[in-house]
């Protein structure tokens, strides 16, 4: 009698303990929500600083790194990176330099990595796709216009 009266309540305790794990597409559908929430954040901070173009530059930098190191990549590619009204219209984007201290050793450490994979073109053509593409969600198409295809 004692055996049926612990099994009894053995299972009366265990009866609201989940036994099946929760759904697959919790955990994609939550972290959908959650780039959009931080998407929403970035966009809502932009607009607070659309009248600097030189300070959204450096909202939307920070910004895109913090949705890197949060989420592994940038998952606001529909959030176009603000570009700097002061660049004349004259001087061509291919042939200067970046301005940001920032944007400028990104582009050696790019430019150092393409280098080293200089004897495997295959290795370079994929650092170099990597690679723009992530410079780019930072710092605005052409991020590195001083760095060559390899």
């Amino acid at each position: 009698m004692k055996a049926r009266t612990l099994f009894v309540l053995l299972s009366i305790s265990l009866a609201g303990t989940p036994w099946l794990p929760a759904p697959a597409t919790a955990g994609p559908a939550m972290r959908r929500l959650q780039e959009r929430k931080a998407c929403k954040e970035l966009a809502s901070k932009l607009e607070g600083v659309s009248g600097n173009p030189q300070q959204a530059q450096e909202v939307y930098q920070q910004g895109v790194l913090k949705l890197i190191e949060q989420f592994g990549e940038n998952p606001c590619g529909d959030i176009p990176a603000p570009t700097a009204s002061t660049t004349p219209a004259t001087a061509p984007a291919t042939t200067t330099a970046p301005a940001n201290p920032e944007q400028a050793q990104a582009c050696q450490q790019f430019a150092a990595k393409l280098q080293a994979a200089q004897g495997n073109p295959a290795q370079a053509q994929q650092i170099y796709a990597t690679g723009s593409q992530k410079l780019s969600s930072l710092y605005g198409p052409n991020a590195c216009p001083n760095v060559p295809k390899p």
